[in-house]
């Protein structure tokens, strides 16, 4: 069964009107991002029924994932239907593309329909399956917009070659002209652990907007990881083995992956963090993250007048200082010392939680931060903030939070709010429930003023969901689930404190 049949199963025709235009899942940040499209005009979508529909769905798939719902309307302007038609020409019929423009499309918007005439020369249509490109092209248009779409091919002068051709030479001349050559930088010593040797030399992060293959880049290796998968190779199962680890160059890094091959094991297991590497590697884009695909390795120095720009050194708190948590019961007194597995015992955490506009952390602002450091299985301090955001909060969000525009009037900027976070948070590792989404804003957050947060990650709701059985994984569910208590849910201090005693009780030796 599809989605949209399971939303018709749930409502009926309420929502027949939508149409699925895509489905994202990100690994980094544990999201799924759906997005649908809904018609222009004649169809009302409030606020209420996408609340309805996100929190069926959220219910109704039951993901080991954040879920992101957005809906987009399907506008028809004549324009955006002209440059989708062109589009399609530059990709799905290439050698179309030299013989076509934005004038050769005529677009009509009607009450029943979208009319569009494309002409091209006639000796071009002569050798065209006209049937089979108004197939394609109408397949591509429905998966941008909602609308009737009625397609013609006509005739139009026939093309001077030479004339093109003279067009052709002098624009790629142009362009030869206009392009500038990519910032490099010398790196030193280099020594070539896997694949081909290196050549030229590595160019900066900075110049890494999109997707790009084979790019040589260097840096610092962190949070280096020795990893294993399973897969099924001719019906047997064969377990492999990859390393991660993040790229750092100044204050820019991208997350790299190499899979292994057996005889590289020995040579990769060598590398720690604090080695300086070169690589070349096929750098893919997704939701303005940058992951790295490595296919060569090399060891390398590199010259410390690279790394020109320094974090700015952020050692004492401003705006928020974080307090000492006790709790005080009779019980107390005669408590035992409670046992906690080596993950708990060696590692100090933060728990954290944020309130926040809306779901896309692109777009969306913090509102609060609610958190509680955790050290030896005790919860030693809090952290606790309402954040001004620079838009006014919804109603829908002061519903779902509690939070109001007037209790956020007179709190501080999420600038000074970071920079106190990030020092709160400083050697600890980050916990959360579905803590993908909230890492997403803190780090956006941070990086507008220089800020990386790079801590480990661990995901409570993971841990749930291997040790407690319940008819959902929702943080008040478990919470019930394990005899705690969680007041003032959707109050990010409170959620924090409820997943810490989650965390807690879930690591409990034995």
């Amino acid at each position: 069964m599809n989605l949209e049949s399971i939303i018709t199963k749930k409502f009926g025709e309420k929502f027949s009107f939508l149409k699925l235009l895509e489905i994202v899942y990100n690994t980094d940040l544990n999201t799924c991002t759906i997005s649908f499209l809904y018609p222009e005009k004649d169809v009302s979508l409030s606020k209420e029924d996408k609340l309805t529909l996100v929190t069926y769905l959220t219910d109704e798939l039951n993901l080991n994932a954040k879920l992101v719902v957005k809906f987009q309307k399907s506008y028809l302007d004549q324009s955006l239907i002209q440059n989708a038609v062109l589009g399609f020409f530059k990709k799905a019929r290439a050698s179309l593309a030299s013989v076509i423009s934005i004038n050769n499309i005529k677009v009509n918007v009607g009450d029943f329909g979208v009319e569009i005439e494309v002409s091209l020369p006639e000796k071009v249509l002569e050798s065209l399956s006209l049937e089979s490109l108004e197939v394609d092209l109408k397949k591509h248009l429905h998966s941008k917009f909602i609308a009737e779409f009625f397609c013609k091919f006509s005739s139009c002068q026939n093309l001077n070659f030479e004339e093109i051709d003279q067009k052709i030479q002098a624009s790629l001349l142009a362009r030869a002209k206009a392009v500038k050559p990519i910032a490099r930088y010398k790196v030193f010593d280099v020594f070539k652990l896997i694949g081909n040797e290196i050549t030229p030399e590595p160019e900066y992060m900075s110049n890494i907007r999109e997707s790009k293959s084979s790019v040589i880049l260097a840096g610092r290796i962190q949070n280096f990881a020795k990893k294993t998968y399973k897969r099924m190779r001719k019906e047997v199962e064969v377990e492999k083995t990859y390393y991660k680890f993040t790229l750092h160059e100044d204050n820019r890094y991208i997350q790299m992956v190499y899979f292994c091959p057996k005889n590289n094991i020995t040579k990769m297991d060598k590398l720690v963090d604090g080695t300086d590497v070169l690589v070349i590697a096929d750098i893919k884009k997704e939701n303005n993250n940058f992951s790295g695909y490595i296919r060569s390795l090399s060891l390398c120095q590199i010259n410390e007048v690279v790394r020109k720009h320094s974090k700015e050194k952020i050692n004492k708190y401003s705006i928020v200082h974080p307090q000492k948590y006790e709790v005080f019961s009779q019980g107390n007194i005669f408590d035992v010392d409670k046992k906690f597995d080596s993950n708990i015992s060696n590692n100090t955490f933060v728990v954290f939680d944020v309130e926040t506009t809306g779901l896309d952390a692109e777009t969306c602002e913090i509102i609060e931060i609610g958190a509680v450091k955790v050290s030896g299985g005790r919860i030693i301090e809090k952290f606790q903030t309402l954040v001004k955001p620079k838009k006014p909060i919804s109603s829908l969000i002061t519903e779902i939070t509690g939070i109001t525009n007037e209790m956020v009037a007179d709190a501080p900027k999420i600038e000074g709010v970071i920079k106190d976070f990030y020092l709160f948070t400083k050697n600890t590792i980050l916990a959360g429930y579905n803590v993908g989404f909230d890492v997403k804003f803190i780090q956006n957050a941070g990086r507008e003023f220089g800020i990386k947060f790079q801590n480990e990650v661990q995901d409570v709701m993971v841990l749930a969901r291997q040790k407690v059985q319940c008819k959902n994984y929702k943080l008040l569910t478990v919470v019930k689930a394990l005899n705690l208590t969680l007041d003032n849910a959707h109050r990010a201090f409170f959620d924090a404190l409820a997943t810490a005693e989650v965390l807690l009780e879930l690591s409990k030796a034995n």
